[in-house]
């Protein structure tokens, strides 16, 4: 199981686009002990920590109290970790503590280049971030293999996406996780300017293909994924209290970060652990199809399933926004036809990562060798 363990709702900064509530609350870390002693108990090969915010750096020594209580169990479960982080309370200390101690994913907020990332990801005082974030980045991407690019897509910074997409690549990043925001006032003239970006985005990952560079996008890599399978699995992805639980500052279990502190959608807590009633109550309600969406032909392929991004925009887990079913299908053909040019060339990278099972088998062990050494 992986836990999503949100430290604390403060934050350092003050981006344009957050949808934190950045409330003077931390969790407790008896919560957080119960839940250690919980997911022991149910005595899994392994478990995956998550440290979140807000900003979790605000909350260091609340990251080593619950390793060391973990590495004081003695317990057979294997525990890796990971964090979310805007990357300006990195310091080389931490950056080696977390080299030391099981981190396997370093999710980082990072836009782009200067001009874009400084647009949204602001101080409390309004000053952009680029500069300590970039220094920072550049110091982690050379201590993990698995660091994520965490780039919002936004109005304002929508014409230099592709740029900002190669700048990242440029700088290091494997794995760039685009994550479109779709409660900003998008307009029908931003559509062709998304598809706009977007193909060129998909040119840019179909070279690095050709060039045997193993680039990970997902809005890209899990499209081509729906063709080949011809579904998409909402549990898969974003897990939605399946396999992923965020754990919110009240000690609540929460499907979902964008659920989290929201009283009708907890199923559990940190004592007394999952509700799985509650998590299978919602999960059907979630699967529920509108009549719309039962009668389109890429329904097997869209997130339109996706209930916390439904929710969020529609108030509704059901009710897919406007913006989402447009976009979907953008999303579906720029990668539909730059997965064919891809397929017809033979890349022998793009037939390893989509077609041959012994692929993903292979990274899986080499990653496993990596963090053995």
């Amino acid at each position: 199981m992986e836990y999503i363990i949100h430290l604390t709702e403060k934050c350092n900064l003050n981006c344009t686009y957050c949808y934190e509530n950045k409330r003077n609350k931390d969790i407790s870390f008896e919560d957080i002990k119960k839940l250690i002693d919980y997911e022991i108990s149910r005595k899994q090969k392994y478990s995956i920590i998550i440290f979140y915010g807000g900003e979790p750096l605000l909350q260091k020594n609340m990251i080593k109290n619950t390793i060391d209580y973990i590495n004081s169990k003695k317990c057979k479960t294997d525990f890796y970790y990971g964090i979310t982080t805007n990357g300006t309370l990195l310091d080389d200390d931490f950056i080696k503590y977390m080299k030391k101690n099981n981190f396997i994913n370093i999710s980082y907020s990072i836009d782009g280049m200067k001009e874009t990332h400084d647009l949204n990801r602001k101080t409390i005082d309004g000053n952009g971030t680029f500069e300590i974030v970039e220094k920072n980045v550049r110091k982690v991407l050379k201590s993990f293999d698995e660091v994520v690019a965490m780039s919002v897509i936004t109005r304002n910074n929508l014409y230099n996406l592709s740029k900002n997409v190669e700048y990242l690549i440029d700088i290091g990043f494997k794995y760039i996780n685009l994550l479109f925001d779709y409660s900003q006032d998008w307009q029908d003239e931003d559509l062709n300017e998304i598809k706009k970006q977007y193909s060129e985005i998909a040119e840019i990952y179909a070279d690095k293909i050709l060039q045997e560079c193993d680039v990970e996008i997902p809005l890209i890599d899990d499209k081509i994924k729906t063709y080949i399978k011809d579904e998409y699995n909402c549990n898969e992805d974003c897990k939605f209290g399946m396999k992923a639980i965020n754990i919110g500052t009240d000690g609540n279990f929460y499907p979902c970060m964008q659920f989290v502190n929201n009283k009708d959608f907890i199923i559990g807590n940190c004592k007394d652990g999952i509700n799985i009633n509650a998590r299978i109550n919602l999960i059907k309600n979630c699967r529920k199809e509108n009549q719309i969406c039962k009668k389109c032909s890429l329904k097997k392929r869209c997130k339109h399933l996706c209930g916390c991004r439904n929710f969020v925009l529609t108030n509704d887990i059901n009710e897919l926004s406007p913006v989402v079913c447009e976009t979907e299908k953008i999303f579906i053909e720029v990668s539909d036809k730059m997965a064919e040019k891809l397929y017809k060339q033979n890349s022998k990278m793009f037939i390893q990562k989509f077609y041959n099972k012994d692929y993903n088998i292979l990274k899986q062990i080499a990653s496993k060798y990596d963090k053995e050494r």
